[in-house]
């Protein structure tokens, strides 16, 4: 559909855009009888505002015509929510206890404490722990695999007389060289360093 075709008698050539808004603004394009029927913000905000009136004077009427059984019953369900709620902070906060002393940041293990913290403390724990010995665990199959990399890289050390080495031999070693023997003989290397005394 055209401008032509919209505006109908109202057109004529070279108008301009406020003009097209002026003869647009009285035409309905929709049929009023289509649409969903409205209700005024005055009338929908009164209404709002009572039924929250009628709604707080029924609990209260609830509340009054309670037997006390009833109202025993209703005290120690909110007694349980409340106590659920506080587990679950105290889970939290022991599990944010094993991990900080594990060395981890918040940035560590905030992704992960959701998963991990239950109502019951003991659950949480076992489930914090575990995630630290497997942290502790690939930690340590990583510096183990390190350092066989770099024990495979580093040169033998030169032997001594009959396969002996003297405190001259290991003078003349490299850096590299004296800490590869410090791994392999630390008894030797004490030795040689003086730390037999």
């Amino acid at each position: 559909m055209d401008i032509k075709t919209l505006l109908g008698d109202a057109y004529r050539e070279g108008m301009t855009i406020d003009e097209i808004n002026a003869a647009l603004a009285d035409k309905n394009f929709v049929d009023p009888a289509t649409l969903p029927k409205s209700v005024p913000k005055e009338v929908f905000d009164k209404t709002a505002s009572e039924l929250a009136k009628v709604k707080k004077e029924l609990k209260e009427l609830q509340e009054s015509t309670m037997s006390a059984d009833e109202k025993l019953k209703v005290e120690l369900e909110k007694a349980a929510a409340a106590q659920l709620t506080y587990a679950k902070e105290l889970s939290k906060l022991r599990a944010k206890e094993i991990f900080v002393s594990a060395g981890l940041t918040e940035a560590d293990y905030s992704s992960i404490l959701d998963a991990v913290v239950s109502e019951d403390e003991e659950t949480t724990k076992a489930r914090a722990k575990s995630i630290v010995d497997l942290i502790a665990a690939q930690k340590a199959a990583a510096e183990k695999a390190l350092k066989a990399e770099l024990l495979k890289s580093a040169p033998k050390p030169p032997a001594g007389k009959n396969g002996e080495m003297t405190k001259e031999d290991f003078d003349k070693l490299t850096l590299t060289e004296k800490a590869k023997l410090k791994l392999e003989n630390p008894e030797l290397y004490k030795m040689l360093i003086g730390g037999n005394k």
